[in-house]
Parts: C-alpha cells; structure tokens; sequence
C-alpha cells in the first residue's frame, strides 16, 4: 500500500519518543501524529527529525469550535498549534468540529485561514451526551466550504450511522465523495453510539471494507486510534497494524 501509517501521541509522550522515531525509520510507520497540550516544550520533538501532523487539543482539553463563548481560548489554541506546525514542518493540523452549534463553528472558521487544516467528522453523540457537530458530510461540507480538507474518522462515522439508524457503510461511502486527505481508524461495537477506540479485532467493523475505501481514495495518511493500555510500548499498535495490513491485502 502506499498509504502513510501514523503513530498516535501526546506532547506528554517525550518518553516514547526514540521508539517512535525507530518504527518510522524501520518503515513500519511513517508519522507522527502528536497533539500538543497547553504549556508542553516542543523542544523534545524538534530534536526527534520524523514527519508530523499536528492533532489541534479537542474538546477533552478544553477546545470547542462551536462554543461562542470559547472564541477567545479557542483561537489561542489553534495559534499554538500552528506554531508548532510551522516549527515541526507538519504536513496537516486536525480540527474536531466538537459540539453545540455549527453556525458558531462556521463563523469561528471564517477567522482560520491556514490551509494545512482539516476538519474532522464527529459522532452524533458525545461520550458525556453532547450534541456533537458535523456528523454528517452535509455538516461537514458546510464546516469546510471549499477553505479545508477533511479527515475522515472510520469510528466516528460508524457511530454517527448507529446513531442515525443507516447503515454505516453507505454512510462512509457519502463521506467519501468528501474526498478525505487522511483516515483515522479504530474499531468499536455496532449496539453503541459512543466513540469506543477499540483494539482492531475487539469490535463489529468490516475492515476490508474500510480498508477497500482508503485504497480507492486519494487520501495518503492513516493514523491508528486504537487504544494503548501498555503506555510504555507500542506493542498494542503493531498487533493493530499487523491486523490492518491482512485485512488490505484482500
């Protein structure tokens, strides 16, 4: 495959940093896809010459897009982000849509104008029960109008599709038509609308066919969003990525 694979991490990884570096110059992935976390030195990763892309804080951190009142805090995030960004020469910065209303969020985006930044589509419902935005490519569509590209989450589609009663691979397959520029992908249960970030395998995905749709897309990056539950190892990311790599060879 010629798809770029990403390794997941924090700016509060440093500690991983060498074994990450390591894979990426085996050739077993390709990036680093890093979220910086407010007050983190970025001095550990300038220091560490592999590919990036940046992954803007989310509502976990506090940032949310479409809450008005956020504006201020919002921006100063995504000002650091940009800056890291530039330093680290990384190819995208991700944005969640997050949740309440989109035309706030519209209206924040109308400030942004780096191009490098992809919007990314949510589920419909938050794992605390917030109305999640852009859960849809229409919502999507109007997010990006044309300014951003896309990055399309496999889970967070599926659970948009559980959530709206359709199913999910015609859903996905809308998503497409969006002409995504990376994927993110992680596995989870059909019987729950909430994001799970399951090990490949452990959930209900068809993953040749999602596999079969980044193939046939134009998209060149891949990251894992599968959890890690030995913090110090990335064993649990080879496993998926093994796992990954026999569902695209059908």
């Amino acid at each position: 495959m010629k798809i770029k694979l990403g390794l997941k991490l924090w700016s509060t990884n440093c500690s991983l940093l060498d074994k990450a570096s390591r894979l990426i110059k085996n050739n077993a992935f390709h990036y680093i896809e890093l979220t910086p976390i407010p007050t983190a030195k970025i001095a550990p990763f300038l220091n560490c010459d592999v590919p990036y892309i940046i992954h803007i804080p989310t509502e976990k951190q506090g940032s949310n897009i479409a809450e008005r009142v956020k504006k201020s805090f919002n921006m100063k995030i995504i000002d650091e982000c940009i800056r890291w960004a530039d330093k680290l020469d990384a190819k995208y910065l991700i944005l969640h849509s997050g949740f309440g209303l989109i035309d706030d969020a519209v209206e924040f985006l109308s400030d942004i104008n780096d191009k490098r930044i992809l919007i990314e589509n949510m589920p419909k419902v938050g794992l605390n029960g917030e109305k999640m935005i852009g859960y849809t490519p229409g919502q999507i569509a109007a997010l990006t109008r044309n300014k951003f590209g896309f990055c399309l989450d496999f889970g967070h589609a599926i659970k948009a599709a559980v959530s709206l009663n359709r199913q999910y691979k015609e859903l996905v397959e809308e998503f497409l038509e969006l002409n995504p520029s990376m994927f993110h992908i992680s596995d989870g249960k059909l019987n729950n609308e909430k994001d799970e970030h399951l090990n490949i395998g452990h959930g209900d995905y068809d993953f040749e066919f999602l596999m079969s749709c980044v193939k046939k897309s134009g998209g060149e990056y891949l990251t894992l969003e599968t959890q890690r539950t030995r913090l110090n190892s990335f064993d649990e990311d080879i496993e998926n990525l093994d796992m990954l790599m026999l569902y695209a060879r059908h």
